[in-house]
């Protein structure tokens, strides 16, 4: 997250106890704390990532000790006194495998939440979701409201970081009606916020700024000693309503509200808070294309920040980042990239990063400007590299809740069989056919769901590809598509070739090499070669290429082309034949365009 862009600044509740007892009714609400894992946990997040054995003595004291109270305190000091992370997880592990095996859900909780409490700590975000989900479900089977929406808030926190945010929204929703059976404002106030953050990045700005006038509202009933953090809520609620504002272009009265937040922190000694609303500031007059203002309240938002907090990494290369745009709108090549690669520099391998993206749009635009082919390709490997690993890691989230539901089957069916062994032998026969009959039945469940799964992933993957395209197409860094060049006639033939797309010439039945090379006037040869050559491709992987896409975003987009018939659809997508567009269309995307358009309909 970053707090400039208020893309999360109240932190999920990562812990619903904030002491080593872990006391029922306390909170912990963090506002504008880091998402980067730097903030808070910063040993946990640097501990080396190996193993620990537990000992035999150890495992049946876990596993075995009909003091559960005691083994809490136990798995309780691993972390707190021996500050040992790793063996604590393995104490946690150990523990959750009793209760699940014994069917404990108290068990199930307290190690489910305390895993994923460590593990959104140290970043790791997919065993968060894991295990947030499995304290969900604990926590629902013993009907206690706080740690429901404790660990409901956990969820949506690393759904968050993972850029799944309909998931987020949906564990964020879950804990606002939570909430208003909690009399402590705090958890209000978080749920609003968290839902009002996820709502800003899913671009449905107007939502968002609802949410924060509902807390802003709120707070203006209360005083200040009736709630702690009044002061930090009151602002993080000013700066997100800011920034929405902005986004909707309401920029005069975005900075009116920031006004209002600089006062409020100058009124109560808070440099901090003013560092990001000067930040803000600066965004704003980016917006406004006034850049050399817009870099004096950068520049100072920046000296206050780092002079107050050391430099936090996550905000300074935020603050770096916004700089470097207005630098590169005054032609200040060099430094812009040299800013960006100090950033670079800072986020290391935290593809997760905010704005990461956006940042290598800027590296690849700059590198152009400079002339330099070589940065470009990498600064575009790194950019694809990035958008990958995030899809891929999305995927692995949802996969993980999967395989946790398959291992409670289990565990479920082992306590059956067990208990059928001790019948008498008749039984042990039906048993035995009963585990064969589920065995078999769960190997087509798997088959079967294992297939829709893939299904799924591909329809995912194609939804994120047109996202992508079309976020290229609208970035206003104007991202690069194509950056090897080789040669000067090929370029001239390839760039009248892309501006002739946006006449969408190739949904044409009649469009073929030479009717495309007559209206680029040139010959099939020269053509063949620009896309041979540059592309990789020949004349008809292009035109399909070009016909797919464009019917893939006209499904998605336009409602009534989805009514028609697959023969109508390929007619309009330039096919003669539906056979040929059906082939073509699972060739590219693995799905067949029944089941695109089916799937279409259900979101």
């Amino acid at each position: 997250m970053t707090l400039f862009s208020l893309s999360h600044f109240t932190k999920s509740i990562l812990s619903v106890f904030s002491n080593a007892k872990y006391c029922r009714y306390s909170l912990v609400f963090y506002i504008f704390t880091l998402y980067s894992g730097v903030a808070i946990g910063q040993n946990i997040a640097e501990e080396k990532e190996e193993a620990y054995s537990i000992s035999e003595k150890e495992k049946r004291f876990i596993t075995q000790s009909d003091s559960i109270k005691k083994i809490e305190n136990f798995i309780q000091n691993a972390f707190s006194k021996d500050k040992d992370t790793i063996k604590g997880l393995a104490y946690c592990k150990a523990f959750l495998q009793r209760g699940k095996t014994q069917g404990d859900y108290n068990i199930q909780y307290f190690s489910s939440y305390q895993i994923a409490y460590i593990e959104y700590i140290r970043s790791n975000h997919s065993n968060t979701i894991k295990n947030a989900y499995i304290s969900v479900k604990a926590a629902e089977k013993i009907k206690d409201t706080i740690k429901i929406f404790g660990s409901h808030s956990l969820l949506g926190g690393s759904y968050y970081v993972l850029g799944a945010y309909e998931e987020s929204l949906q564990s964020y929703l879950s804990a606002k009606e939570l909430s208003k059976g909690i009399p402590n404002l705090s958890y209000k106030f978080i749920s609003h916020t968290n839902i009002a953050n996820v709502r800003m990045k899913l671009k449905r700005y107007r939502d968002a700024i609802n949410e924060y006038d509902l807390v802003l509202k709120t707070l203006e009933k209360e005083t200040k000693n009736n709630f702690i953090q009044y002061k930090n809520t009151y602002l993080s609620s000013l700066l997100g309503k800011g920034k929405c504002l902005a986004e909707i272009n309401k920029l005069d009265e975005a900075l009116k509200i920031n006004d209002q937040g600089i006062l409020f922190a100058e009124n109560y000694d808070l440099p901090i808070y003013k560092s990001y609303f000067y930040i803000n500031h600066g965004d704003i007059y980016y917006k406004k294309e006034e850049y050399y203002k817009a870099l004096g309240f950068l520049k100072q938002g920046k000296d206050i920040f780092v002079n107050n907090t050391g430099g936090q990494q996550t905000n300074l290369y935020i603050a770096n980042y916004y700089i470097a745009r207005c630098l590169y709108q005054q032609k200040k090549y060099d430094e812009t990239i040299s800013l960006l690669n100090e950033n670079f520099d800072l986020i290391g391998d935290n593809i997760e990063a905010d704005k990461i993206e956006n940042m290598y749009k800027l590296a690849i635009e700059t590198s152009k400007m400079m002339g330099d082919q070589e940065k470009q390709i990498a600064y575009y490997d790194r950019l694809q590299n990035s958008i990958q690993v995030k899809s891929d890691k999305r995927l692995v989230a949802k996969d993980l809740l999967y395989e946790d539901d398959l291992e409670d089957f289990k565990i479920e069916n082992n306590k059956l069989a067990s208990e059928k062994t001790k019948s008498v032998t008749s039984k042990k026969i039906i048993v035995t056919i009963s585990i064969i009959l589920i065995t078999a039945l769960l190997f087509v469940f798997l088959v079967y769901r294992r297939k829709t799964k893939i299904k799924e992933q591909k329809f995912l993957k194609v939804i994120e590809d047109i996202k992508e395209k079309k976020s290229l197409d609208h970035e206003p860094e104007h991202p690069i598509r194509e950056v090897k060049i080789k040669d000067e006639k090929s370029e001239k033939i390839l760039k009248k070739l892309q501006e002739l797309e946006n006449t969408h010439f190739y949904i044409s039945q009649d469009c073929n090499l030479y009717s495309t090379a007559k209206l680029l006037h040139t010959n099939t040869t020269y053509l063949s070669k620009a896309l041979n050559e540059i592309k990789k491709k020949s004349f008809n992987q292009y035109l399909n290429e070009l016909r797919i896409d464009y019917a893939l975003l006209k499904l998605k987009e336009d409602p009534m082309f989805r009514s028609y018939t697959i023969r109508a659809v390929a007619k309009e997508t330039g096919y003669k034949s539906a056979t040929t567009f059906i082939k073509v269309f699972k060739s590219k995307t693995g799905l067949n365009p029944a089941f695109y358009i089916k799937k279409l309909e259900l979101s």
